[in-house]
């Protein structure tokens, strides 16, 4: 295929890829609403790129260097900078921001979209995001799969990464992860303020959307994490998680990344600097103990809800 972006449409949203940086779903548009989250520095309101890839800060490893572009991408888990079991990134030149090859497969039920990234050196890894998109409805299906292109064995879990603006939920909107109980979920990270917990209701934990900067862990997700926004919009990712498998961060299946606007970067934190209101809604794989050319895989289904109002 040609470089640049990739447009794939339904009867009901649009879809839209960027190959070359990372493989990421950058756009998800239905009834005219944008679902996901894109960074104002490098797109403009219409999606058009404002500043070339080519330009772009070097990276120095870290994170006042990542090109936080936005959209959902698939990186590997536990991320950490302690040893080669754990993933330094982002910034990453290859899984987060290189140059994936992709594929595109137009037959009369839908479209399937491959993109494949360069092989990774530093984690052994080759990674797949293959996306089905019908013709028709407001799901579509994502399969991810990690190949050890390496001579050594690797142990990683994979880990979606979808960021979705919470710009429209000042006057509420709310993120939920289906659950198996009430417990509460893991404070990962606080950061600024107080990472609300929300409360269960229904087989879902329904968290409000509130100015903070933390993270939080859910051991206990049984497979859905989402976020509905005050005009009813939605989207939600949907997995099949492994009971008796092991997960990285003290078990955690899905986790929620919160954060607002804050006035300094976060020296503490490789001077990441959040700079927009945005939640990222996380799955994670099992970890797989991956032998020199074994793979595995992590199944995911996209809901998506229009505004109602």
């Amino acid at each position: 295929m040609s470089p640049g972006f990739v447009t794939v449409e339904s009867e009901s949203f649009r879809l839209r890829f960027w190959p070359e940086c990372g493989g990421r779903l950058i756009s998800i548009e239905e009834a005219g609403a944008e679902l996901l989250w894109r960074s104002p520095d490098y797109f403009d309101p219409d999606g058009r790129l404002t500043w070339p890839k080519t330009t772009w800060r070097p990276l120095d490893g870290t994170m006042g260097s990542w090109a936080n572009v936005g959209g959902s991408k698939t990186w590997p888990a536990p991320q950490g900078w302690s040893g080669p079991g754990e993933w330094p990134g982002p910034p990453d030149p290859i899984l987060d921001s290189g140059d994936w090859s992709a594929s595109l497969v137009e037959e009369e039920t839908g479209t399937t979209l491959t993109m494949t990234s360069p092989v990774d050196e530093r984690s052994g890894l080759q990674v797949t995001r293959a996306f089905v998109i019908p013709r028709t409805g407001s799901v579509f299906r994502q399969t991810n799969t990690f190949c050890n292109i390496g001579e050594r064995p690797v142990r990683w879990s994979i880990w979606e990464v979808c960021q979705v603006s919470t710009e429209t939920c000042r006057e509420g909107g709310e993120l939920m992860v289906a659950v198996a109980d009430a417990a509460d979920p893991t404070v990962m990270l606080e950061i600024v303020g107080q990472v609300p917990l929300g409360e269960v209701r229904a087989g879902r934990r329904m968290i409000p959307v509130e100015d903070v900067v933390g993270k939080l862990g859910f051991a206990n997700a049984t497979g859905m994490v989402g976020l509905v926004r005050p005009d009813g919009a939605s989207v939600r990712i949907g997995f099949e998680p492994q009971p008796e498998a092991e997960y990285p961060d003290g078990g955690s299946r899905a986790e929620l990344w919160i954060q607002y606007p804050i006035p300094e970067p976060l020296a503490e934190f490789g001077d990441l600097h959040p700079q927009a209101r945005l939640v990222e809604l996380e799955v994670l794989g099992p970890i797989q103990d991956l032998q020199p050319g074994a793979s595995s895989q992590l199944h995911l289904e996209w809901t998506l809800t229009p505004p109602s109002r």
